[in-house]
């Protein structure tokens, strides 16, 4: 089982550094031909504002999955060298509890915000809920991964040593 789970964390992984590399590609390819193209108008991009919206909030949402993965979102290390071990840890429990809350709201209203958009998109004729769908997938994710640091950080075990979803 822990196999499995390593190789899941692995895939994640791979999946957001290789997907926000592909957005950021997409989205520097697109800056460039708009760039040339307004200099030499040969053709023009039909749906440009569409792929780059799509790129962007991918984009972001995979970044910040990826750094949630690793937990090193939200941590301020240097405050955390300055606390003796028995409150470092009060606090780790605390931001942990409030990471998880928050994915947890993002995840409830990412949910609705892709069920009640029911938008389609005027040029490529996609529904937006492949654009909205980021939001909820990622949060998902970042619901798992907060259990799992918080019981990691309930346990005593060192945060530091790893960045898996097991350790």
């Amino acid at each position: 089982m822990i196999a499995v789970l390593k190789a899941a964390d692995r895939v994640v992984a791979a999946l957001c550094k290789a997907g926000a590399v592909a957005c950021m590609l997409g989205l520097f390819v697109l800056l460039a031909l708009a760039i040339v193209l307004r200099l030499s108008p040969l053709f023009s991009i039909q749906g440009y504002d569409e792929i780059v919206e799509l790129l962007f909030i991918w984009l972001v949402m995979l970044t910040s999955l990826a750094l949630w993965r690793e937990g090193m979102l939200y941590r301020v290390v240097l405050f955390e060298d300055l606390m003796p071990a028995a409150a470092r840890r009060v606090v780790e429990i605390f931001i942990n509890l409030a990471m998880l809350a928050f994915a947890l709201v993002l995840l409830i209203y990412g949910i609705d915000f892709v069920r009640l958009a029911g938008e389609t998109t005027p040029y490529l004729r996609l529904d937006k809920g492949w654009w909205y769908g980021a939001i909820p997938g990622c949060a998902a994710l970042m619901a798992v991964y907060s259990v799992v640091w918080l019981l990691r950080v309930m346990r005593g075990q060192a945060l530091e040593s790893s960045a898996t979803l097991v350790g």
